[in-house]
This record gives structure tokens, sequence and C-alpha cells, in this order.
């Protein structure tokens, strides 16, 4: 008897962590963004457990997702990498049987997103918004730069910047972002194919990068909050969570346009747990957790289902969600060829050793 219930209490162990290990869900999100709250409330609804890792950048993401024995089942990319996911085939065709919630979600980002995953039958959109200027108005204002701080002439005309440089001036370290922004200000498609175009944005953030403090992703927005710069350029919600610690700190959409970006929620070929990803798919999805997680992170939601939700500070603020006159100037990323992107690599090689401050090469992007 003692050896029967030996021999069961070794069976219940075993099978009891087949189902933990069954219940572990592998997620790569992007840093401080999503309300831990959220992740709570799933792990305690579907009695499981998130191993959860961040990324800053596509390169911190690339390092993550192609790492040795990694195996992530659910991962937040940039809407522009997946269409190369989807040719890589890393990641799979989503199920909507098992997304309840995916009638929730806007029809413009939807659209938006249709040109990277034809039918939308890979990626959830997750969060969008834009690329633009935070800025230390108080400063700006000593300066006589207060017409120009919701304008990209702020760190691309000369006259200005060699202003701002007084003050302190650090930008986004991304390459396409800076493209496009220095493409936008110019007149110019983000999309464009060509090599005139794409080389004149490049003599010009050659130009201004010889100006800038540092590139970052993310040191810029504490350090604009603390005075230590006056002039970033950054993703819209982590430079509106920045400003509030700091009064005389706004963002700006540039009155030129700006670039307009979408993160989405994808599940990896490889996963072994596709129903609990879909399930947590499902659960960021639903009304009330994509309003906690939007009311956190100070970025737009696209599950219009959550408005009814959302703080009114949130909801109401121009610069979160954009009124149709803004958002007509926004331009989203298409998905680029090799060849652009060479062009771009050689180019952003030539603008980041300018100064000789930062001068390294980085590897040639896998997106």
């Amino acid at each position: 008897m003692f050896k029967t219930s030996l021999t069961l209490a070794l069976l219940l162990s075993f099978f009891s962590q087949i189902s933990q290990a069954q219940q572990t869900l592998n997620v790569l999100n992007w840093s401080e963004y999503i309300d831990p709250e959220v992740v709570a409330d799933f792990e305690q609804i579907h009695d499981a457990k998130i191993n959860y890792t961040e990324f800053e950048s596509v390169e911190e993401y690339t390092n993550e997702f192609f790492a040795k024995d990694a195996q992530f089942d659910v991962t937040f990319p940039g809407s522009s990498m997946i269409n190369v996911l989807i040719k890589n085939d890393l990641i799979d065709t989503l199920d909507r049987s098992q997304l309840s919630h995916f009638d929730n979600l806007s029809k413009d980002v939807m659209k938006t997103l249709a040109n990277h995953d034809k039918g939308n039958l890979h990626s959830i959109p997750y969060m969008w918004g834009t690329t633009g200027l935070g800025v230390n108005t108080r400063a700006l204002k000593k300066l006589g730069l207060s017409n120009v701080q919701d304008s990209w002439s702020l760190i691309f005309d000369e006259k200005n910047r060699k202003k701002v440089k007084s003050c302190g001036m650090a930008l986004l370290n991304e390459r396409d972002e800076l493209f496009s922004a220095a493409l936008t200000y110019l007149g110019y498609s983000v999309n464009t194919t060509s090599k005139d175009e794409l080389r004149t944005a490049g003599t010009l953030l050659k130009e201004t990068l010889t100006d800038a403090i540092y590139l970052h992703t993310s040191q810029q927005y504490t350090d604009l909050a603390s005075g230590k710069v006056c002039v970033i350029v950054g993703y819209s919600g982590d430079v509106i969570g920045s400003t509030e610690e700091n009064t005389d700190t706004a963002y700006f959409i540039p009155r030129e346009g700006a670039p307009m970006w979408v993160d989405v929620m994808t599940i990896s070929k490889n996963s072994q747990e596709k129903a609990l990803a879909h399930a947590f798919i499902n659960h960021l999805l639903d009304a009330k957790s994509a309003a906690k997680n939007s009311n956190f992170i100070t970025y737009p939601t696209p599950v219009v289902a959550a408005e009814p939700f959302l703080e009114e500070d949130i909801l109401n603020n121009p610069s979160i969600y954009p009124p149709q006159n803004i958002m007509s100037r926004l331009q989203a990323q298409a998905p680029q060829t090799r060849k652009v992107s060479n062009i771009k690599h050689r180019l952003w090689v030539k603008a980041i050793c300018a100064g000789g401050k930062w001068c390294t090469v980085p590897m040639k992007s896998f997106f």
C-alpha cells in the first residue's frame, strides 16, 4: 500500500510539473510597455506564469529573438518588421476563432497594418503612436525659439539647431525613425525609394547628429524631465510620460508631419503554447485591459471599445489621440526593400560617425 501511495504521489507530482510547464508563456515586449496589473490578471485568470523579457530597440529585439535556444511565444515587433518575419516563416497565422475580442479593433489601424500584413493574418495591433519632439518650452523661449518648438526645423535648420545645442539636444537611436523625420522635413515621402532623396536626408542627418549630445533609446526621456537637455526626438507616449515630471516640458507632433507607427502582437512559429498565446493576446484586446495599458503607458490603444474606460486626460490629449487635421499629416512606414535598407545603412554609418563621439558601425539589421 505504501508503494502504491508513493507511486501515486510521484505520478501526481510528475503530471503537476507537466501542467505547470504547459502553463508558462514566454513574452518579448518593449520595455515598460504594459501595466503589470494586466499581466498579473492574466496569470491569475489562466493559472499561468509569464516569463517576461524586455527590449528597447529593433537591434535588441533581434538579439533576443534570435538568441541561441530562445523560444518566445508572443512577441511585440513594430509593424515595419512584420513582413520580414512573415517571409522568413518566423511567425504563425493567427486563429481568430480564439480571439473573441477581435472586433474591438479600430478599422483604420487595421487598414494601416494591412500594408505590412496582407489580410491581417499574422499580427494584431497593440499600441500605436507618433515619433516627434520633446522640448523644454521655457528654455526654448529664452533662446527665442518658441515659434518653431513644434517644427522639425528646430533640429534640422542649422541656425535653430546651433541655438538648441547650447541647452542640449538628444536624439532617438533608431535609424528609420530619424530618416522618416528628415524626409518629412524635406517634404519627401518616408517611403521614398529615390537615391537622391535618401542621400539628401542622409546628409541632413549627418549635419544634425554632429550637434547632438548623444543617441539613445531611452535616456533622453529622463534627461528632458530633469532639465539636462532641452530638445529630444522620441516616441510620443515615452515623451509624454516624462513631461509629467516637469511642467516646463511638452511633446509636439511637428507641423510638417511625423512618422506614425504601430506595434503589434505576434505568435512565434516555434511556440509550444499556441492556445495560451492566443489567450494572452485576447486578454490584451479586452476593453478594460486595453484601457489599463493605455492609461499606464500614455499611448493610444487601437481597441475602440476601450474608450469609455480611458482617463479623460488621455483620451482628450491631441498629442495622444490626434485630431483628423493632424492625422492627415502622419506617414506610416511601408515595407522597405533590401536595396533601400542598404542605402540607409551606409548613410546612417556616415551620419553617426560624423561627430566622432559614437562612431560604431552597426550591423546590418535583419529587418
